[in-house]
């Protein structure tokens, strides 16, 4: 039974939460997933499905006990079969058994510093470098180097293409090869369920129509085969048993009629030269856009896939002669031959059969997976190649490393403030440094793109093209997984961050968590979100009480056994107060509510009312909730609202006229502009010929005559006129002109939203008139009056000239 004991107690001591590094201590605590990253960690594992736990002893493994669904452990090794929970214990990684799972490299710098000691690299010293795991085996970082020539952004994704679901894929532009599309379209397109595309780079250079340069392979298929010579060729490939490739493969291809007569093809999807006998399929465009001087045979029934070492078959549905462009449908091919190709073609019949063979003529090369082309093999087995080749600009690369993993590298450049781009010399040598063993560039410049996916499961464009956007290309290589990804796995919350009123109680804090899955997909939650925090107290409510000292904390939200913190800073001063209206203006016995913006490094943050005091002088009045009571009693005086040490001050009149003068046009104090709409003519002048009251009013001359569409003048008030409190109708005299047009003004509210109120839907007088608008209730104080005047006619048959003179604008409060 003491046994039985012990041993249980042995094996819960190495469960994740509880686990420590024998005699080792981290240097820096550092939290990944809520549970301490320890001395030695590169990661840990949860299990899915039972599985057996083993130690090991004299260079054997040993069954130690079974492990149950939902136990997690540190990883402390991997090996590529076994993961080492530390303790000579170790679990085999099976397919569907195990998730593993790594923290960013960030995260493992801070607690194993020795492991990423060299800043140094060939280019010049590392100043940054930051890293994400967007899922377990694909990895981005992003390296700023100071290096002779300046500043250097690099960006990289490393790829474990032994890890579970990984795959890496090319993209071709629109689904054919004719044409071009930025490498995000190509990627957006190649996304969905179960194929989730996670990062992504520009591919092969491209002729002007779009063809890429040299072989692509996608999905077993050739889509298009060489153009470059031999010994200025390099292509990057998958083979059929998932080893990643780096050589110069060339394809040869023959056809038979019926068994005999072979005949070369020269090649796939290419434009056909003279005598040359080309082989089009779908994937190249609508059609084959050859000229007539030739012969097309269309076959049916196609069997087999266009890759090396296999043979395809099809049927001859028809031979053409002397046409040329010949449709390119699905499940078809078009041979398509020139002068002496072209008389062998006529030789077939409809019914014939057609056998393709096809051969790389490199044997690990035949039945490749996915392939693309590219230019310079900057570093072959091991040894980093020199170019005689000057230039500096942006460049993208892929490498393979000792142990197979693959990795692309985008260095942006012609951009010196940002990144100066660099040499092939000093890419190759760059490459190497990451852990080459094989590396070649693929197109460069604007061309260079680097795509990601972002925690918020949407792809992206990271670097910074040289073209300041995101240039088309041909085709692109896709890092891609290809698995389920509805599982929930992390809580993400918003706001990222809050800062709250030390004591302060907060009805609605404004948090709301979502679920992430593996890749960043929202995904909903199964179990009910619980709050808690170390920085206050969540009631049953959902209300959020602060704590009564400064502090800094974290919220954190939890729905079943995934979780997710930001957080909360506790203050009791800000840097700024701000308060609507600026200026208390109103009747006595009135309400004018207030509000209150407290600012805090920056940002602003949630205040409850009862945090302010306030302080009114000569009995004016009183704040309670954040309204402002006047009393009655008329007079001037002040609001005072104070915060921690930060006070804001505005004047306040209490018992006002039921009408206050806004503009009397004898001041001159408003600059008057004219505008206006499909006129003739229109001005807008002060005058003292025709006036209401004193010595100057308001003259609006216009022609709206011969005009089409609705036709208005209107008098701007250059830097608007603020209304005072919150009136109810704006007034003025107007001396109309019975021409019977439509008499408006235009406001705009406290949140920039503009409205236009009527004084007359038809001005059918001469003479003064006083008139009055209503101001919408539904408006956000403060508001400007921005055009006092808009004369306006929508009907065709009144438009003719005339003038209106206005005095006396008011805002009337009751």
């Amino acid at each position: 039974m003491f046994r039985k004991w012990l041993a249980s107690l042995f094996f819960g001591a190495l469960l994740l939460w509880v686990l420590p590094m024998p005699n080792v201590h981290a240097e820096t605590v550092v939290y990944w997933e809520r549970t301490k990253l320890v001395k030695g960690q590169i990661g840990k594992i949860e299990v899915l499905k039972s599985i057996n736990l083993w130690k090991k002893e004299n260079g054997k493994l040993q069954f130690v006990r079974v492990l149950k669904p939902k136990e997690q452990y540190r990883v402390y090794s991997y090996d590529g079969t076994q993961y080492g929970l530390g303790g000579n214990l170790y679990v085999t990684n099976i397919k569907g058994y195990i998730l593993y799972k790594t923290p960013s490299k960030e995260k493992l710098k801070l607690v194993n510093p020795e492991w990423y000691s060299v800043k140094k690299l060939s280019l010049g010293t590392v100043t940054s470098e930051s890293s994400t795991v967007i899922v377990p085996g694909v990895e981005k970082s992003e390296l700023e180097i100071n290096s002779a020539r300046g500043k250097q952004h690099v960006y990289k994704l490393d790829i474990d293409v032994k890890a579970d679901n990984i795959g890496i894929e090319t993209a071709l532009s629109n689904e054919q090869v004719l044409g071009i599309e930025t490498v995000l379209q190509q990627a957006n397109r190649a996304d969905f369920d179960r194929h989730f595309v996670l990062g992504a780079v520009n591919g092969d250079y491209f002729k002007d129509n779009g063809s890429p340069t040299d072989l692509m392979v996608h999905n077993g298929e050739i889509m298009t085969t060489n153009t470059t010579p031999v010994d200025q060729r390099v292509i990057f490939g998958i083979g059929a048993n998932g080893k990643s490739l780096i050589g110069n493969p060339d394809v040869t291809m023959e056809m038979t009629i019926n068994g005999a007569n072979s005949h070369m093809i020269h090649s796939i999807n290419k434009p056909r030269y003279a005598n040359h006998l080309v082989l089009y399929t779908p994937y190249f465009s609508a059609s084959t856009l050859t000229n007539p001087l030739g012969t097309e045979v269309v076959l049916t029934n196609v069997q087999g896939k266009l890759n090396g070492n296999s043979i395809v078959t099809g049927t001859v549905k028809e031979v053409i002669v002397g046409v040329g462009n010949e449709p390119l449908l699905p499940g078809e091919i078009v041979l398509s031959g020139h002068g002496e190709a072209s008389s062998y073609l006529q030789q077939a019949k409809a019914g014939d059969t057609v056998q393709i063979s096809i051969q790389y003529d490199q044997e690990s090369w035949n039945g490749v997976q996915e392939a693309i082309g590219g230019r310079y093999h900057l570093v072959a087995n091991g040894v980093v190649q020199s170019f005689n080749i000057a230039g500096v600009h942006p460049r993208t690369a892929i490498g393979i490393d000792e142990n197979g993993n693959v990795f692309t590298v985008v260095v942006d450049g012609r951009n010196p403030n940002y990144s100066n781009g660099v040499t092939l010399d000093e890419l190759a040598k760059l490459m190497k440094d990451f852990g080459a063993v094989d590396a070649m560039t693929l197109d460069g410049g604007g061309s260079s793109t680097f795509v990601v996916r972002q925690k918020d499961g949407k792809l992206a464009v990271e670097n910074k093209p040289s073209d300041g956007f995101a240039r088309p290309v041909a085709n692109a290589l896709l890092v891609v997984y290809k698995g389920e990804a509805n599982e929930v796995r992390q809580l993400v919350i918003e706001p990222q961050e809050v800062t709250v009123w030390a004591g302060g109680t907060y009805r609605d804090l404004g948090l709301s968590a979502k679920g992430l899955t593996l890749l960043g997909t929202t995904a909903p939650l199964q179990q009910p979100v619980v709050w808690i925090s170390n920085a206050g107290t969540f009631l049953k409510d959902g209300s959020f009480v602060a704590a009564k000292q400064p502090m800094e904390g974290t919220i954190t939200a939890s729905s079943g056994n995934v979780s997710g913190s930001i957080p909360v800073h506790v203050i009791n001063d800000v840097d700024q107060l701000v308060v609507q209206p600026k200026e208390i203006y109103m009747r006595e016995n009135s309400t004018q509510p207030l509000v209150i913006q407290a600012f805090y490094k920056g940002k602003e943050i949630a205040v409850t009312p009862n945090a302010f005091s306030y302080t009114v002088s000569n009995g004016l009045g009183k704040v309670e909730n954040g309204v402002f009571q006047a009393m009655n009693k008329k007079g001037t005086g002040t609001l005072t609202i104070r915060l921690g040490s930060k006070t804001v001050t505005i004047p306040v009149t209490v018992g006002i006229p039921n009408a206050v003068m806004l503009e009397d046009f004898e001041k001159n104090s408003i600059e008057w502009l004219t505008s206006g709409a499909n006129y003739a003519f229109a001005n807008v002048s002060l005058t003292n010929a025709t006036v209401k009251n004193g010595k100057q009013a308001l003259q609006i001359d216009y022609d709206f005559s011969g005009k089409t569409g609705v036709s208005g003048v209107y008098a701007v008030a250059k830097n608007g006129i603020t209304l005072k409190g919150r009136p109810t109708k704006i007034g003025m005299w107007v001396y109309g002109d019975a021409n019977g047009h439509w008499l408006r003004a235009q406001i705009k509210d406290g949140s920039g939203k503009r409205y236009w109120i009527d004084f007359a839907k038809n001005v059918d007088w001469t003479g003064w008139k006083y008139v009055a608008a209503d101001i919408p209730a539904d408006v956000q104080w403060p508001v400007t009056l921005e055009m006092p005047v808009r004369y306006m006619e929508v009907n065709e048959t009144n438009k003719n000239a005339g003038t209106l003179y206005v005095d006396d604008i008011q805002a009337i409060y009751n």
